[in-house]
């Protein structure tokens, strides 16, 4: 029995390769554009975890969530602070 002897030649695997560039190529900006979704989604969660971790703080100096934000910015938080919060104008 004689076998034949079969390869790829190299158009073919360079067609292959260039397909995958142009594949990869089509795919990395979606992929970049989920990562920066995912930071910021991330970076939000943060954001609301630490007002949270606040303003429970502030409960237990206090024994009260504030009312609003003026009794946030005019009493001073925690021991020691005998400084007001300075307010943007």
């Amino acid at each position: 029995m004689k076998f034949a002897k079969r390869a790829f030649t190299l158009i073919e695997l360079m067609l292959v390769v260039i397909i995958i560039g142009v594949l990869i190529a089509m795919v990395m900006p979606k992929l970049a554009g989920r990562s920066e979704q995912a930071r910021r989604i991330a970076a939000k969660a943060d954001i609301e975890s630490n007002v949270a971790m606040g303003l429970d703080m502030y409960e237990l100096d206090n024994g009260t969530y504030p009312s609003d934000l003026e009794a946030l910015t005019k009493r001073p938080m925690g021991p020691g602070l005998p400084v007001q919060i300075p307010r943007r104008a």
